[in-house]
C-alpha cells in the first residue's frame, strides 16, 4: 500500500482536507459552515405530507428543506407505547412523529433524502439499531480473526441490534473495540431518550465534523502524519485519535507557519485543478469536464502532444487520462451518470486503457457501477451520491447566463485574493504597502468574516471599493 499524508486547512469560510500520495492529491474533502443539513444527521421529524400514490412522504426536520422519505415498508421504531414497533402504512399520516436520518444530499430545489433505517458509523464497525443484520467486512479474510471479532461483537451487542464490522477492526486490541461499541451504544441510548423528550422537529444527533469523519473512515497504518493549521481542530483530533486511532499517536502536527498552509505547500494552485473545466495531463493532453443536471461528461483530448504516431500518442493520452479521471471524480465528488469519451484506438490498446481505469477506480470508497468500454471508446458509469459535490459547495450558477454556466463563489475568490497578497509580500517584502480594489459584495464578505484580521501585514493593505467591478471581482494596485 502507498504511504500518504493528510493536511487539514481551516479558513473560517471553508474547511479543506487533502490526502496526498506520492506528490499527488488523491482525495479532497470540502465543507462550509452551516451549509445544508449534514449527511448522517438524525432527527425527530413530523410528516408534513404523505404521497399515497408514490408511497413516500415529506418530513419536516426543522431545516430549510423538508426531508424526502421513500418507503418500501413503513417501519417507525418509536410509538406512544414505549419501544413497541409499529409497522404498516396506516400509521403514516400527516402530523405523525418519526425518526429519520439524512442519507443523501438534496440539490438545487430537491429535498435531501431521509431514511428510517438509522445507522451510527464508527471506526471499527457500523451500528444498525433498527435492523438485525450482523456482518463482517469481506476484506477481513483471516478465519481466526473473523471468529475473534464476531465473538467480541456478539458478546457486547448481542442479537438485539445489527452491525457491520469494518476492515479497520482487523487485529485491533479488544480494549479499543469494546470502547467504541460502548460509545456508539451510548449515543443510541441518548437518541432514544431525546426522541421521547423532545418535540418534533428536533435534531437528535449531529454527524461528526468532516475532519473527524475523514480520519475515522480513511486512516490506516499507511498514514505518515496528519498536519492541521487550526488549534481547536488539532485538540479535537488528538482527543479522538487517543480513543479510537492508536496508529496516529505522535503523528498529528499543528502547523504554525505565518504563511497559510495551502500556500506554503503549493496546494492552493493544485486545488484550483479540481474546480476548473479543463484539466491538463502530463504529456500535453487535457480533459474537459462538464457537469450537467443529471449527467457529467469527461472528454479526453490529445492537445499539443506530438502527432508523429497518432495511435501511440492517443494511447499515451488515454493511459494518463485513466490515471487522472478517477482522481478527479473522487476529489470533485461527482455522482450519478458519468460518461467518459476516450480517444478511439484499436481494441487491444483500448482494453489496456480500460483495465488501468478500472484499477484506479478501486481507490474510491463510493459504490460504482461501470459498463465495458464501447467500440467508440465511451465508458459509462454510475457513482453513488453520498455527499455534496464540490460544485454544490463552491460553484454557483452564473446570474448573467441564466444557469448555462457557473461562476466561482466568494470563498474561492477570497482564496485567490489571499494567494495574490501573499505572493506580493513574499516577493516585495513585508514592509511594503499594497492597495486593492474590490467589489462592494466581496468587501462585505471579507470584513464581515474578519478574514485578514490575524495577518501581521493587514495594516499595510488598503482596500478600496470599486462599484464598477462585478460582484466578486478584485484588482491589485501596487504602490
Amino acid at each position: 500500500m502507498k504511504r500518504y499524508r493528510i493536511y487539514i486547512n481551516n479558513d473560517k469560510v471553508i474547511l479543506r482536507i487533502i490526502m496526498e500520495k506520492n506528490g499527488n492529491i488523491e482525495n479532497l474533502f470540502v465543507s462550509k459552515p452551516n451549509f445544508e443539513p449534514e449527511i448522517g444527521n438524525i432527527y425527530k421529524g413530523r410528516v408534513d405530507k404523505f404521497l399515497q400514490g408514490l408511497n413516500s412522504a415529506f418530513i419536516n426536520i426543522g431545516e430549510i428543506k423538508s426531508g424526502f422519505l421513500q418507503l418500501n415498508k413503513s417501519e417507525f421504531y418509536f410509538s406512544p407505547d414505549e419501544d413497541e414497533e409499529i409497522r404498516g402504512n396506516q400509521i403514516l399520516k400527516e402530523g405523525k412523529e418519526v425518526l429519520v436520518q439524512i442519507c443523501k444530499p438534496g440539490e438545487d430545489e430537491k429535498s435531501p433524502k431521509v431514511t428510517e433505517n438509522v445507522v451510527l458509523p464508527g471506526r471499527f464497525f457500523v451500528l444498525i439499531p433498527c435492523l438485525k443484520i450482523q456482518k463482517i467486512s469481506k476484506k477481513i479474510e483471516d478465519r481466526k480473526e473473523r471468529k475473534r471479532l464476531m465473538k467480541i461483537f456478539k458478546k457486547a451487542i448481542g442479537e438485539k441490534f445489527g452491525f457491520v464490522i469494518r476492515t479497520a477492526a482487523f487485529n485491533k486490541k479488544d480494549f479499543y473495540i469494546y470502547h467504541e461499541i460502548e460509545y456508539l451504544l451510548n449515543i443510541w441510548r441518548r437518541i432514544k431518550r431525546d426522541y421521547k423528550r423532545k418535540s418534533a422537529p428536533s435534531l437528535l444527533w449531529k454527524e461528526l465534523p468532516l475532519y473527524i469523519k475523514v480520519l475515522r473512515d480513511y486512516v490506516d497504518e499507511n498514514c505518515e502524519f496528519v498536519e492541521v493549521d487550526d488549534e481547536k481542530i488539532f485538540r479535537e483530533i488528538i482527543k479522538y485519535t487517543n480513543l479510537f486511532i492508536p496508529e496516529l499517536r505522535g503523528k498529528v502536527n499543528l502547523y504554525k507557519n505565518k504563511i497559510p498552509m495551502f500556500i506554503k505547500y503549493g496546494f492552493e494552485e493544485r486545488f484550483e485543478n479540481f474546480i476548473s473545466k479543463i484539466v491538463s495531463l502530463p504529456s500535453g493532453g487535457y480533459l474537459i469536464i462538464e457537469k450537467g443536471k443529471t449527467l457529467t461528461t469527461i472528454d479526453v483530448n490529445s492537445g499539443s502532444m506530438e502527432m508523429e504516431d497518432f495511435e501511440q500518442t492517443a494511447f499515451r493520452t488515454n493511459m494518463e487520462a485513466a490515471e487522472e479521471i478517477p482522481r478527479q471524480i473522487r476529489c470533485r465528488n461527482l455522482s450519478g451518470l458519468i460518461v467518459i469519451d476516450f480517444i478511439d484506438i484499436r481494441k487491444e490498446l483500448k482494453e489496456k486503457v480500460f483495465g488501468r481505469f478500472v484499477e484506479n477506480l478501486k481507490e474510491d470508497k463510493s459504490k460504482i457501477n461501470i459498463l465495458l468500454i464501447s467500440k467508440l471508446g465511451l465508458v459509462e458509469m454510475a457513482r453513488e451520491k453520498n455527499d455534496y459535490s464540490i460544485y454544490n459547495l463552491l460553484l454557483k450558477e452564473c446570474p448573467y447566463c441564466e444557469g448555462s454556466g457557473m461562476v466561482e463563489s466568494q470563498e474561492i475568490i477570497y482564496l485567490q485574493l489571499r494567494k495574490k497578497i501573499f505572493e506580493f509580500f513574499s516577493d516585495k517584502g513585508y514592509n511594503e504597502k499594497l492597495e486593492i480594489e474590490i467589489s462592494q459584495r466581496l468587501y462585505e464578505f471579507i470584513f464581515k468574516n474578519q478574514l485578514f484580521k490575524n495577518f501581521s501585514f493587514f495594516d499595510r493593505i488598503k482596500f478600496r471599493v470599486n462599484s464598477q467591478l462585478k460582484k466578486n471581482d478584485f484588482k491589485i494596485l501596487r504602490n
